[in-house]
């Protein structure tokens, strides 16, 4: 049922910062702009980040796409029963949000997902304002309090399967890639990573220094992920509890490859041995 992660939409205290960082930082185009909201691009999806000024974004919002919005109408009810929160986006808001209908929903943990149909691509090509090596956006990590709860709603509902666990982690996936979301325990209000794929570890390695010339904390890695063999770079955004990531391509998936379980120890979140400072990720605080 699920089709593909469209974007993160984040609120923000100040366009400028927030902004200029998306672009020059993190390597990702500047689509559009408006007193409250800019938007960005990572490939041709219109856009994969949303900034919001305006004050109606409370907390990090993630948007997956169906494919058809009768499939809204099914789902709701069944979402509804599960626990979650869901209401329909007014038509007039998704216009402004360049797609065609979508549902708001809230999972057990508080976390806010739009599921969106007939979300806007971009025809002309991808231009970044520095060449990250970005290919696109590939997957998120969500902060969960009831992280099985969670889980059996993505699984049950809306057709994800398990990839992995890490953990108490569980990692998700809906297509042919190994994850395009991974909920971990956290004891925050919000936390969300972003993580867009780079074309090569010389990628990641050119985002290092540049991160340390511009000294951007440095959160995760360079390090490489047991469970999808992505190498991985995590660092810190102007917005509090939100991160960015790069990574490299994950490992071929074997046809029903089955899930297995690694343990919550460091070498679980990175056979290289790099230190994480992130609790969600099995780091110390």
């Amino acid at each position: 049922m699920l089709e593909q992660l469209r974007f993160a939409r984040i609120s923000s205290q100040s366009l400028a910062t927030d902004g200029r960082f998306a672009s020059e930082i993190v390597g990702l185009e500047l689509v559009e702009a408006t007193e409250n909201v800019e938007r960005f691009r990572s490939d041709d999806r219109y856009y994969a980040l949303e900034l919001d000024a305006s004050g109606a974004t409370d907390r990090p919002v993630i948007g997956v796409s169906l494919r058809y919005v009768e499939q809204l109408a099914e789902i709701a009810p069944r979402l509804h029963e599960r626990g979650w929160s869901v209401e329909d986006v007014p038509e007039a808001l998704c216009s402004k949000r360049r797609y065609k209908s979508a549902l708001a929903c809230r999972d057990l943990s508080g976390n806010a997902i739009e599921l969106v149909v007939r979300s806007h691509n971009c025809g002309q090509r991808y231009f970044p304002s520095r060449d990250a090596g970005i290919v696109g956006l590939s997957h998120v990590a969500m902060g969960s309090r009831t992280i099985a709860a969670d889980a059996r709603v993505w699984i049950d509902v809306l057709g994800a399967r398990v990839a992995d666990w890490v953990g108490e982690s569980v990692q998700l996936g809906w297509d042919d890639r190994h994850h395009r979301l991974t909920l971990v325990p956290s004891a925050r209000e919000s936390f969300l990573a972003l993580t867009f794929e780079v074309e090569s570890i010389d990628s990641i390695m050119q985002s290092r220094y540049l991160l340390e010339q511009r000294q951007v904390r440095i959160v995760r890695g360079p390090g490489r992920e047991p469970s999808s063999g992505e190498v991985f770079l995590t660092f810190e955004s102007p917005t509090k509890d939100f991160y960015y990531s790069y990574v490299t391509a994950p490992d071929p998936q074997l046809p029903n490859a089955l899930p297995r379980q690694f343990d919550a120890s460091p070498s679980s979140h990175c056979i290289w041995g790099s230190e994480s400072t992130l609790p969600e990720f099995g780091g110390a605080a």
